[in-house]
């Protein structure tokens, strides 16, 4: 023995400094592997089921949007809402893409920030897409809070995982999960009122659920914007989105929204849901302001403390003298 006392601070920094030289191994010298080959294989497996099953009916009970119809809430949104998912399928794609290529493979943000919980979104969102076509609506409803929930755990991880600071990053490697989230955030308040409309409780269940999503909904966009230290844009954005078109799906309801619900109710509801879009909107605006304010007061300062060392520079050769 040579006397050296050894700590769990030690053990942990050498930990720490053997993941840090693991990840600028990774980058220095990026190889293709079984993450990112696993990634491509589950997008195109989760779009073929997806389009397959839930545009095409080869399932032959219908496709998601007849089946929307069947299920009709008090804030469903009108189909036109549901044509983002051709952009979040399209900037996945990319992803699938990106993620395969030198210059992205190896990076933290893939590895580290998206890890395997991509796999799982695709695995479950095909899950559902089956539980729908047959109308097994609990079931239905607890994957899409699992999909749901496996972007959360990406986008977590994402925020703490060291980023680069680029557009490029941003775009490619954490907006497509920003958006997919935002739009399951709306999808698991809808997919629960569908659970209430399957269950048959009543008009006045079903109205009560109906409001209280669009409250959760605006409270889960001013957490993004106001708790985080780097706010949450994209997904108070989407909100904002699903509000509005289910404002306009109220502007003229379907026959079986009349049947079931006064005009009262769905006048209020209409009301609700655009006040909530104008509102989480107002917000998003608000924030931007304050991070460019602040963003512009750092650089400020910034701009005088050097102007401060340089004087101080100045000065001190000036006295050398």
């Amino acid at each position: 023995m040579d006397g050296t006392t050894f700590s769990p601070e030690m053990e942990a920094n050498s930990g720490d400094a053997d993941n840090e030289r693991q990840i600028r191994d990774v980058v220095a010298n990026p190889k293709i592997n079984a993450l990112n080959v696993l990634n491509m294989i589950a997008y195109v497996f989760n779009i073929v089921i997806t389009f397959g099953i839930g545009v095409l009916s080869w399932a032959g009970n219908g496709s998601n949007g007849e089946l929307s119809r069947k299920y009709q809430t008090i804030i469903t949104p009108a189909s036109q809402a549901f044509s983002i998912w051709q952009v979040i399928f399209i900037l996945q794609a990319i992803f699938a893409v990106a993620q395969l290529l030198p210059r992205f493979r190896g990076l933290p943000m893939v590895r580290c920030g998206v890890g395997y919980w991509y796999i799982v979104t695709c695995i479950t969102q095909a899950g559902w897409t089956f539980a729908f076509a047959f109308e097994i609506i609990p079931l239905s409803l607890a994957l899409i809070l699992s999909i749901w929930g496996s972007l959360v755990v990406i986008l977590y991880k994402q925020y703490y995982t060291k980023s680069d600071g680029t557009l490029l990053e941003f775009w490619l490697l954490r907006f497509p999960f920003a958006l997919h989230c935002g739009w399951l955030t709306a999808a698991s308040a809808l997919n629960t009122n569908v659970q209430v409309v399957d269950s048959s409780p009543g008009a006045g269940v079903e109205l009560a659920v109906g409001i209280v999503s669009l409250a959760v909904l605006h409270a889960i966009s001013v957490f993004l914007l106001t708790v985080p230290q780097r706010p949450n844009f994209t997904i108070p954005c989407v909100l904002t989105w699903a509000n509005g078109w289910i404002y306009y799906e109220l502007t003229n309801p379907p026959e079986s929204i009349k049947e079931r619900f006064s005009e009262d109710s769905i006048l209020g509801v209409r009301y609700a849901a655009v006040s909530v879009s104008f509102i989480i909107l107002a917000q998003v605006v608000i924030r931007v302001g304050v991070e460019v304010t602040q963003k512009f007061r750092k650089e400020q300062v910034t701009e005088d403390d050097n102007a401060v060392d340089e004087e101080n520079a100045a000065l001190r050769e000036y006295v050398s003298k």
